[in-house]
């Protein structure tokens, strides 16, 4: 099983993850429910009171009552929007939610009460549903048609469930900001979400696509989390989001990356982790407002020298590739602080290496270095260095002036020991700890 690198900032979280749920690479799972609020099955408390029909009080639309009867006597929203409640409730298993949300405890059950405005998840403002947030409650089927008609919505939040299937309506939401419909059961999405032009959040990480609408006119996204799908090539249009800070691809299906690409400029966490990329295109080095770039578990042989151009970064993982050496651009990443390259065939590394002073953590472990230049004495700041199972018999004295390290992990290597200087730096910060024998 492959290790997976931590998230390397909260970033991209705070941008793509809608509800506050979601990572460098989807929204956060919570491990345990709280107790559920139970919604009636069959019956609910209220029953509007009948009124005789008349040219000063006309009886409710055929429609409005096919809906639910409950919408004849709603007076804080529009009777259509009701009706598109009501709607949505039948048409995704209503009767069968969980409502576990603690936010809600207090909150009326659906179609239970003539004000919408206080159903659990419901948000109104100005007399019309302004958000819905139904996110890890067992919603299943297919949102209906009449989603199309809730023209107000800022807010669509409906996560962590079993929805198969979006209308061509949904385009008709062109009030919407924020749009999350993460780990769902989706296999493919209208091209009427293309319309969605003021969105700034985009969340489908979780599904099963393949491929994505023109989202080009998705202009105002600033936030973009597509992983953990089967996307076999970067989205249609994708170039044209430059306002996008933050992109996850992360565990799709990709072997390349378009050149537009380079057009993102203001990104500032890019997750391509767990696809099957062989290269990057020499665009990637435009994007100079990068901080966090995740490239692990891909097929990368090499890393194109335009990554120097990232001056800026301050986390890259690069581990599980195919990687055998490194581009003396690195060095020109001072603001490096964590470096992943475990897993990987790197021989040698450039003396270029110590350039990267800010360095806390260094990862090398399972590479095939027989030596280490001795500029890696330079990197006074790192904390932690892995250089467990690769073919080194020694190391530079340089390396003494690592008086900050925490950890020295040595094993799997040819050395059986290290000189008694080495040892009096590094008491019991070596592991294994046979290397310097008390």
């Amino acid at each position: 099983m492959k290790m997976q690198p931590p998230p390397f900032t909260l970033l991209l979280l705070l941008t793509l993850v809608l509800s506050g749920a979601c990572t460098a690479t989807g929204p956060a799972r919570p491990e345990s429910t709280p107790t559920a609020i139970a919604i009636p099955a069959t019956s609910h408390p209220y029953t509007p009171t009948p009124q005789a029909a008349s040219s000063s009080n006309p009886a409710p639309t055929t429609e409005i009552l096919t809906s639910h009867p409950i919408c004849a006597s709603v007076t804080e929203i529009p009777n259509r929007e009701c009706a598109a409640l009501a709607a949505f409730y039948r048409s995704t298993d209503g009767e069968n939610w969980i409502m576990n949300n603690e936010e809600w405890i207090g909150k009326d059950n659906w179609l239970a009460s003539p004000t919408p405005c206080s159903w659990a998840g419901i948000t109104c403002g100005d007399g019309h549903v302004t958000e819905i947030a139904l996110g890890l409650n067992g919603l299943a089927g297919e949102l209906p048609p009449e989603i199309g008609d809730l023209t107000r919505l800022t807010r669509l939040n409906l996560t962590d469930n079993q929805l198969s299937n979006v209308p061509a309506e949904i385009g008709n939401l062109t009030s919407l900001t924020e749009l999350n419909l993460a780990f769902n059961r989706l296999n493919s999405l209208p091209e009427e979400i293309g319309s969605l032009k003021n969105l700034t959040g985009l969340s489908l990480a979780g599904n099963h696509l393949t491929s994505l609408p023109d989202i080009s006119k998705l202009t105002n996204l600033t936030g973009l989390n597509l992983a953990e799908n089967n996307l076999r090539q970067a989205p249609l249009g994708i170039g044209k989001l430059t306002k996008l800070n933050g992109l996850s691809l992360a565990a799709n299906d990709l072997t390349s990356l378009p050149a537009e690409i380079g057009n993102l400029t203001y990104l500032v966490d890019l997750n391509l982790r767990d696809n099957h990329l062989d290269s990057l295109p020499p665009e990637i080095g435009k994007l100079t407002h990068l901080t966090g770039l995740d490239l692990s578990e891909n097929n990368l042989s090499s890393l194109p020298t335009e990554i120097g151009a990232l001056s800026g970064l301050a986390y890259l993982y690069a581990s599980d590739n195919n990687l055998n050496s490194l581009p003396p651009e690195i060095g020109n990443l001072t603001n490096l602080t964590e470096l992943y390259l475990e897993r990987n065939s790197v021989s040698s590394l450039p003396p270029e290496i110590g350039n990267l002073i800010e360095m806390n953590l260094l990862f090398l472990s399972r590479n095939k270095l027989d030596a280490l230049p001795p500029e890696i004495g330079n990197l006074t700041k790192l904390i932690l260095l892995y250089l467990s199972e690769n073919n080194l018999s020694e190391l530079p004295p340089q390396i003494a002036n690592l008086t900050d390290l925490a950890e020295l992990w040595l094993d799997g290597n040819p050395i059986t020991s290290l000189p008694p200087e080495l040892c009096a730096v590094f008491t019991r910060k070596v592991f294994p700890t046979s290397l310097c024998p008390h």
